[in-house]
């Protein structure tokens, strides 16, 4: 039932009493600090007055204009701690793409390959049915390190199945990007010949070695490492796939978004001592890795 003009007028009386109150306890508290902070606070006051009259609003984190309003998203894979951050880019041919913002790292791909999922009961019959590499005959890191560090030696056939499998796990399609696709995101992540330095580990910085996953600057996409640490597997449209941004072993001067080398299987798997030689490792290939993309978030 609607309030009578009686009880609207005392609602009204008892607000007033409860801001008068507020004022003095403020006023109270005031009082009791030093004289500096007061003033200080009083000139906070004012300035963010001014700024609202003037319509200034806090400042925000800049995001990557091409990609719209979607927004970073993190995904989640059962049997793993670690969680893939994803961060939109624009597509060559329209549209948004979301890309990891780092390289696949040792202690995900370790899932993938020991299938430590399913024997913790957390795998499905379809990321099960895929097939998987054989299990590594060296120490493919390279004593570089495991943990947090990028995965480096698959083959792209091993990346290829890594995508299927997480597809399976998650319900999201995930692939490796396509030539173009890669070259889009280089082309939109801002890194030039100024400050690569400090966004990649090349030959200058790198001591031959790779180094834990996001530890250089963030690009203006948000990803870390897409020049430099490992190369990166591409579809290019080659039976055995393409790579992308240089490695640790790279210089700077080499690197570009539009600078991509085929794979050398002979080389790349020189020291492998099987017959015949392994089709899911790269023995002498210490230096390639990967990210993913994925169509919808």
């Amino acid at each position: 039932m609607p309030a009578s003009l009686d009880q609207h007028q005392t609602i009204s009386n008892n607000l007033q009493t409860e801001q008068g109150g507020l004022r003095r306890q403020a006023a109270l508290s005031l009082s009791r600090c030093p004289a500096a902070i007061v003033a200080r606070s009083g000139l906070i006051l004012a300035l963010g007055g001014l700024m609202a009259a003037a319509g200034v609003q806090d400042a925000a984190p800049k995001t990557n204009a091409g990609a719209g309003d979607a927004a970073r998203f993190k995904q989640a894979v059962e049997g793993s701690t670690f969680e893939i951050e994803l961060v939109p880019f624009k597509a060559p041919g329209g549209g948004t793409l979301f890309v990891s913002t780092t390289e696949i790292p040792w202690e995900l791909f370790d899932v993938f390959v020991y299938g430590s999922d399913k024997a913790e009961g957390k795998s499905n019959d379809k990321a099960d049915a895929v097939t998987k590499p054989t299990k590594p005959y060296i120490g493919m890191d390279r004593e570089f390190g495991h943990v947090g560090f990028p995965v480096i030696s698959p083959s792209y056939l091993s990346c290829v199945q890594f995508c299927e499998w997480l597809s399976a796990k998650t319900g999201r399609t995930y692939r490796l990007p396509t030539g173009d696709e890669w070259k889009a995101m280089c082309e939109q992540s801002g890194i030039d010949p100024k400050n690569c330095g400090d966004h990649a580990w090349v030959k200058e910085n790198a001591g031959e070695k790779t180094h834990k996953l996001a530890s250089k600057k963030a690009d203006l996409l948000g990803c870390y490492d897409l020049f430099g640490n490992a190369c990166e597997w591409v579809n290019t449209g080659e039976k055995l796939g393409a790579v992308a941004g240089g490695s640790y072993l790279d210089a700077m001067a080499d690197l570009g978004c539009g600078v991509f080398q085929p794979c050398k299987p002979v080389e790349w798997n020189e020291i492998d001592p099987q017959f015949p030689k392994s089709k899911w490792w790269y023995s002498s290939g210490g230096f390639v890795g990967f990210r993913v993309v994925c169509e919808k978030k």
